[in-house]
């Protein structure tokens, strides 16, 4: 309603116990408050004294009246409901302020002054605190001198929407895990077409396979949410930040972020085999498997080749032999634990083998190593020697059979014959493998190089009976591998 200039300019003088003076039409100055006459309620001690203030049925109607006289549009139940709740804070009424009105009295009555100009001599202490109502922001503030409040229009409310998001602090690349999106309309009107996006991380998905969410939560009424959970997995671990958004057709919008570790096995394998191995005997071959990861691998494989001429004697416990490989499974290995699996084998033929081996995981990515061993063979060698005939008469030739067999498993180098010629009997020829000399009664072979395992090599020998007796024949043999010479007598019967 309005007030006569008139009227005004008599309220301006006595609420509050106002000094004021006229300044233009309508307007008011005001320059002192605390008149007990026309204040509007007790003064204000502290926040809890404004907060019943407003909680005070008796003075609804007052509050209410003041509003009608300055044609306030909000709705007063959401004045009364912030006075309860929101945070009072302390504030003070600069000089000079021009506030839009003023409760007061009159002759006990409420009066609303309008357009008051603070001209006191130092800023005013008061209380305020922020409402919104239909669609607008207000700030009530109330002078503690004298309890006169009056509302200040901050404008529109601006329309806010709410979005929060979270992820488990970790996971398990090995799992799937949950990533919960939820999303509120905080404003006072209605929100449409409430829209939530999210480009996931690179190496992200959902269990659909999806690697982008657009999520509809339609239309919000205030104080309206809606939930989302998604189910995701990751490819890779590491850590990880998210970012999500909602959108509306009002123009409302927020971001949400969150962040996780995620956490994966890792296999580390290492191959163990002797430098090197005899053949014919069982040597054994071993497999070392670590977790250097942060969380565990629930079965881990491992496959170990066998080269060919190789030949699995016996595992360890869970060993699968097949043709050409052992494998074993081992579950559960937790971080930083290492099992170790092995298998006995054993080869018939010398050489360098080589033993490629693969551990791979449920989760954890495929790890490969190879360790190498060198077979080599045992040294057997046999000498022969046979007259071919016997007994002998003087005057006639006798031939020796000489015969080396290489018996064992590796080869026999730098072979080196030898043999004595008895007195009764004198050098006659020889031939063989390799070229045979004479000197005297003592006989040399050439040096043989290198004789192969299961071979053989002869030489023969023609001497001449000179005199009766029983003879012998001697024989010497040398190589790299003995020590030792190995010695052979024939016996002949000479008369």
């Amino acid at each position: 309603m309005k007030i006569p200039l008139a009227l005004a300019l008599v309220l301006a003088w006595i609420v509050c116990g106002f000094t004021v003076e006229p300044c233009h039409a309508q307007q008011h100055r005001a320059v002192r408050l605390g008149n007990p006459s026309t204040r509007f309620a007790p003064p204000l001690k502290t926040s809890q004294d404004l907060r019943n203030l407003f909680s005070n049925e008796k003075l609804r109607p007052d509050i209410e009246s003041i509003l009608k006289q300055v044609n306030w549009q909000g709705n007063v139940d959401d004045l009364y409901k912030a006075a309860a709740t929101a945070e009072i804070r302390e504030h003070k009424i600069p000089v000079g302020t021009r506030m839009p009105f003023m409760s007061a009295r009159k002759n006990g009555q409420p009066v609303a002054l309008v357009d008051v100009l603070w001209a006191g001599d130092k800023p005013a202490d008061a209380y305020a605190f922020d409402f919104r109502s239909k669609g607008r922001r207000y700030q009530c503030i109330t002078p503690k001198a004298c309890s006169n409040f009056y509302l200040e229009d901050l404008g529109p409310e601006r329309l806010t929407i709410a979005l929060t998001k979270t992820l488990p602090p970790e996971v398990n690349m090995c799992e799937p895990f949950e990533m919960s999106v939820t999303v509120r309309n905080t404003s006072s009107q209605a929100l449409t077409n409430v829209r939530v996006t999210d480009n996931l991380p690179d190496g992200w998905q959902t269990t659909t396979g999806k690697k982008t969410l657009d999520l509809a939560a339609g239309d919000l009424k205030p104080g309206e949410g809606m939930q989302f959970k998604v189910q995701l997995t990751a490819s890779s671990p590491g850590h990880y930040e998210n970012r999500a958004r909602v959108s509306t057709a009002e123009g409302a919008n927020a971001e949400a972020l969150a962040a996780t570790r995620v956490q994966a096995p890792a296999l580390e394998m290492v191959c163990t085999a002797p430098p090197q191995a005899q053949v014919r005997r069982p040597f054994n071959v071993c497999l070392s498997l670590k977790n250097t990861g942060t969380v565990a691998e629930r079965k881990a494989t491992l496959l170990l080749s066998i080269p060919r001429g190789v030949t699995v004697v016996n595992t360890t416990a869970g060993g699968a032999v097949s043709e050409n490989n052992v494998s074993w499974e081992v579950q559960d290995l937790a971080p930083g634990t290492i099992r170790e699996v092995c298998a006995s084998l054993m080869a018939t033929e010398p050489g360098q083998l080589r033993f490629a081996s693969k551990a791979q995981g449920l989760c954890a990515l495929a790890t490969e190593t190879a360790c190498e061993t060198k077979l080599v063979g045992v040294a057997g060698i046999l000498l022969e020697v046979v007259d071919l005939e016997d007994p002998v008469q003087v005057g006639d030739n006798v031939t020796y059979e000489i015969r080396v067999v290489n018996q064992g498993s590796a080869p026999l180098a730098n072979i080196k014959l030898s043999c004595e010629v008895p007195e009764q009997q004198e050098f006659v020829s020889g031939e063989g493998a390799t070229q045979v000399s004479a000197s005297g009664r003592s006989i040399a072979m050439s040096t043989l190089p290198l004789l192969e395992p299961r071979n053989t090599v002869s030489w023969r020998v023609v001497v001449k009976a000179i005199a009766p007796g029983d003879v012998r024949f001697k024989t010497d043999l040398r190589s790299d591998e003995f020590a030792v010479p190995i010695q052979e007598f024939e016996a002949t019967q000479q008369y």
